[in-house]
């Protein structure tokens, strides 16, 4: 599973406390599930929720929150795309610990495509695995990348452009 590493990248990039403090953000994988393709090619797909616990953080949500919606543009587009699922792309929970801290959870509903292909130049029976890229999202998303967000003229949250 590639995407819970690139998540918390991107949000340590975003939220500097994270990256001062990184035990305070974590990440657990539940109620996962395997999907194969059923065909004689070996391939999967993993299904899974992603749970990102950010621990007495003391930004704005929303600070949270965008920078999670563009990694999702980019690793995830259907689930905002989605009719049917783009109203419960995130589910969230928060405890307010004290007036400048909460702990807030995130659960996201990713997938990860696994394929498997004869290893050039390998043994026979050898077999390269390839996770795939997400596909595109519709050309009706903002073409300029999200780099930075901003609330009342402050900066809650800034991080390098996302790789296509």
């Amino acid at each position: 599973m590639r995407k819970p590493p690139s998540l918390r990248a991107h949000l340590t990039a975003a939220l500097p406390e994270f990256a001062r403090d990184p035990e305070r953000l974590m990440m657990f994988v539940l109620d996962g599930r395997i999907a194969t393709t059923g065909t004689a090619a070996l391939g999967w797909q993993w299904h899974y929720t992603l749970r990102t616990v950010l621990c007495d953080f003391t930004g704005h949500p929303d600070a949270a929150v965008g920078p999670i919606l563009v990694w999702l543009r980019a690793h995830q587009s259907d689930l905002l795309n989605n009719p049917q699922s783009k109203g419960q792309a995130i589910r969230i929970q928060a405890e307010y610990l004290n007036t400048q801290a909460l702990d807030l959870v995130l659960d996201l509903q990713l997938t990860e495509s696994v394929h498997a292909c004869t290893l050039e130049g390998g043994a026979p029976g050898a077999f390269e695995l390839l996770h795939r890229a997400e596909p595109p999202g519709p050309a009706d998303m903002p073409h300029d990348p999200v780099t930075s967000l901003y609330l009342n003229g402050q900066q809650l949250a800034a991080w390098p452009p996302l790789a296509p």
